[in-house]
């Protein structure tokens, strides 16, 4: 091994069995491709946002894998005919909890029920391994 393969830190070699191997690591330094260091960023995003144990949509109660519950908000406590009774839900949606849209409000509810009196407000919240969440706003009245 002469004196400038000692001094070039980029050519590592060794005897075995009485043969040189050459290791050149002058590349190893280069810096990633934009669209690897991309892929790669991503990534991490995704796997600590599945694995960060939040929840992308609330709810009153949570399961680790995923959630599906309906709960009860407000309510005038007037009994109404089931028969003359009308049904408006609105919903939101979310996506890996990096984008989100939907009108899940009660004034899209009513819309979408035709209902001009609310008598009650329920939500309802659907939850899948922090991938998929959903929100929605359930109006009951006539």
């Amino acid at each position: 091994m002469t004196l400038d393969q000692i001094e070039d830190k980029s050519v590592i070699s060794k005897e075995k069995f009485g043969e040189t191997s050459k290791l050149d690591l002058s590349h190893s330094g280069e810096r990633m491709r934009p669209s690897m260091r991309a892929g790669l960023t991503l990534g991490v995003m995704s796997l600590v946002a599945g694995l960060s144990g939040c929840m992308i949509v609330d709810a009153p109660i949570k399961g680790v894998l995923g959630t599906e519950v309906i709960w009860g908000d407000i309510a005038t406590g007037e009994t109404t005919d089931p028969a003359t009774m009308k049904e408006g839900k609105a919903c939101a949606e979310s996506i890996l909890g990096l984008l989100a849209r939907g009108d899940a409000s009660v004034r899209a509810a009513k819309q979408n029920g035709n209902i001009t009196e609310v008598t009650s407000v329920d939500h309802s919240a659907r939850n899948l391994l922090n991938i998929v969440g959903e929100w929605c706003t359930i109006v009951r009245g006539h």
